[in-house]
């Protein structure tokens, strides 16, 4: 049999490098119990190595208890006070770092046990439950349950959005099979979820496995099930620091409600009056918060609800309190007025008045804080003629992290207008909200790390990219400069001129970022220190005497369908190593006879390249070749060695050689 390996051939340049940087494929279990320590599994590629594990959030610890190229073992302890939901894990190695995600839940965890593939040998779910599983291809999970006539149970399926290669389904059957209730995209990252109230008392089944019967052994998934609370939103869904702010927590089972937590213990909310739907709190922020996107927990819910500290005052519009054009809300400027889209075809509108020309901007915080509404503004004049309007600020193709939701600035002479907020499909549901800032402009730019991680690599050329985008109408150009650079490594400013940087789509049309991306290309000398470092990035611009300074975040792809997030630390995860001469792309498992090897040379030689090793056929091919066949001539573990001259380069991952069946 002949193992072939199908990737593009590489050359040496920096920028088409191999990924030769830890890469996660599969994370089991993706989380833990506060209080609890477990042992986890890694799947993916370069894990050899591992030498430490790296929590931003306080309350997490690990080590790694062992690695090889293919997989890891570390061992992760959760505080009683972690903070719940999502959280950063950097992997550190000689050759790389990178980043993945764990859970922290408040619920008692267990792990799915087979056979459960058929209704006959289904589980019991004891609710509530935190179950961690695997689907496989063509595999079926079947758990057990009952339910009370009225009563509502939440199930919810995290599998994408925390990386795994699951795209799952949810089903639920009755005794005789029956299906009652279906999820299989639920969320913009496609994880299913099912809030579903039972007509009757009875025995009941949960089916879960991967659309069209997809799956493999890195589709792991978190079951969350039970009668627990469950939040859609928060309305308002902000407040500023030092204000004393009432919302209502919109959802289902939330009749038991007696706490509300800010974020890592901001704030504690006093719960003022609760229904099975709704509960509404009143919470002091403390003045000192700092302002951004945090995070509502909810006692004895599985998930929190996103929560913005504001820079602004908060407006609520009730649902359905806006949706007459002819009479609008009117609004002052600098406020940001939270809504729900709770019905198809609907929109908001609200009024503002100018008392003489002014730039004017509405923007908008909904895809980008999780919610399904792809929101829509428009501005319109007294006489009801549309002006300006705006979906996504540029195209959004799924190749490059973008803003999904608008932010219009338009310039307004005196006057009464009009401004609308709907979907963009005409879409609505109860869960749909909003938060529209309408304000005057004041220019000025963000600047962002393209990606957490970095591997510099000594005596080559390494580049950086980092995106500026200008807002409120800033024209003018950014100089970018990194700080906090380690001993050895060197970088110019560079400056972003004020023009969106264009790049190629898949079948070759133009489009244009949200932003101008800038090369700083690091130079590292040959005996700087072969370590991680931290490296912070700043901004400075001017516009009409006025001067800005920014410090950079890191922006990255949290999910394995390209949803774009910030990480809990800001600064750039750098580490400095050693270019190896060769890289080998090999097969995890053969059988003995010939592979494809996919070769990329990094030493700049024209010299023959000799591959042998214990187990192999020696092979030599010329310099410029980036594919050999290569003999593997008995079972074992097999290393391929590169040879340039007398010198080893460079060595594949070892390649698990099986005896032919």
């Amino acid at each position: 049999m002949r193992a072939v390996l199908i990737f593009i051939a590489l050359t040496a340049s920096a920028a088409e490098r191999p990924p030769m940087e830890p890469q996660v494929q599969g994370v089991f279990p993706r989380g833990l119990e506060r209080g609890r320590t477990v042992t986890m599994a890694l799947r993916g590629r370069n894990l050899q190595a591992l030498s430490r594990v790296v929590f931003s959030a306080r309350g997490l610890t690990g080590e790694v208890l062992d690695s090889s190229a293919y997989g890891a073992t570390l061992r992760v302890t959760a505080s009683a006070g972690a903070e719940p939901g999502r959280h950063d894990l950097r992997l550190v190695a000689p050759h790389g770092s990178t980043l993945t995600w764990i859970d922290v839940s408040t619920f008692r965890e267990s792990i799915e046990q087979e056979p459960n593939s058929e209704p006959a040998k289904a589980r019991k779910l004891v609710f509530p439950a935190l179950v961690n599983g695997v689907i496989t291809a063509a595999d079926y999970d079947y758990f057990a349950f009952e339910a009370q006539a009225k009563q509502t149970l939440s199930f919810e399926l995290l599998a994408t959005r925390n990386g795994s290669s699951l795209d799952g389904v949810l089903e639920i059957l009755d005794a005789e099979g029956r299906v009652l209730d279906y999820c299989d995209d639920y969320y913009a990252f496609k994880d299913p979820r099912l809030l579903h109230t039972f007509a009757k008392t009875g025995a009941y089944l949960l089916r879960v496995y991967g659309s069209g019967e997809s799956g493999s052994e890195n589709g792991g998934y978190r079951l969350i099930a039970g009668a627990m609370p469950h939040a859609d939103f928060a309305l308002p869904a902000g407040g500023q620091p030092g204000t004393e702010v009432t919302f209502d927590i919109k959802g289902v089972n939330l009749s038991g409600v007696s706490a509300v937590t800010l974020g890592d213990g901001i704030a504690e909310g006093e719960v003022l009056h609760t229904t099975a739907e709704s509960a509404r709190i009143r919470m002091k922020i403390p003045a000192g918060a700092k302002p951004g996107d945090t995070a509502l927990h909810i006692q004895g819910a599985a998930l929190p609800v996103p929560f913005v500290i504001s820079t602004t005052p908060e407006f609520t519009a009730l649902p359905g309190a806006a949706r007459k054009r002819h009479d609008p809300l009117p609004v002052p400027l600098g406020t940001t007025v939270n809504g729900v889209i709770d019905a198809g075809r609907a929109a908001d509108y609200f009024s503002i008045r100018l008392e003489r020309p002014e730039d004017i901007v509405l923007s908008v915080h909904s895809m980008n804080l999780g919610y399904l509404l792809d929101p829509l503004v428009a501005i319109y004049d007294e006489a009801g003629k549309r002006l300006a309007w705006q979906d996504d600020p540029t195209t959004n193709t799924g190749k490059e992290p973008a803003n999904l939701d608008p932010h219009l600035t338009f310039r307004l002479d005196k006057g009464r207008y009009t401004i609308a907020i709907r979907d963009s499909q005409f879409r609505g549901d109860a869960s749909y909200l909003y938060r529209l800032t309408v304000k005057r402009a004041e220019p000025d730019f963000t600047v962002r790390v393209v990606g957490a991680h970095h591997t510099l690599y000594r005596n080559q050329p390494n580049v950086v990219h980092v995106r500026v985008r200008r807002l409120e109408g800033w024209n003018t150009p950014v100089t970018v400069w990194a700080e906090s650079l380690p001993p050895g490594v060197r970088v110019k400013p560079t400056v972003a001129e004020p023009k969106n940087t264009s790049y190629t789509g898949t079948c070759g049309e133009r489009h244009y970022l949200d932003g101008t991306n800038v090369e700083l290309e690091f130079q590292v000398d040959a005996d700087a220190a072969l370590d991680l470092t931290k490296i912070v990035f700043r901004a400075r611009g001017e516009r009409n005497g006025r001067t800005v300074n920014r410090e950079a975040s890191a922006r990255y792809w949290k999910s394995r369908i390209r949803v774009a997030g910030d990480p809990e630390e800001p600064a750039l995860f750098a580490t400095v190593a050693e270019l190896p001469g060769v890289v080998f792309q090999t097969p995890e498992r053969a059988t003995p006879g010939k592979i494809t090897a996919i070769i990329t040379r990094l030493d700049e030689s024209d010299s023959p390249l000799r591959i042998e090793g214990e187990g192999v056929t020696p092979v030599t091919i010329a310099a410029g070749v980036t594919r050999a066949d290569v003999e593997l001539t008995k079972p074992g573990m097999v290393v391929l060695y590169g040879r340039a001259g007398q010198a080893v380069i460079g060595q594949s991952h070892p390649i698990r050689v099986e005896a032919k069946r």
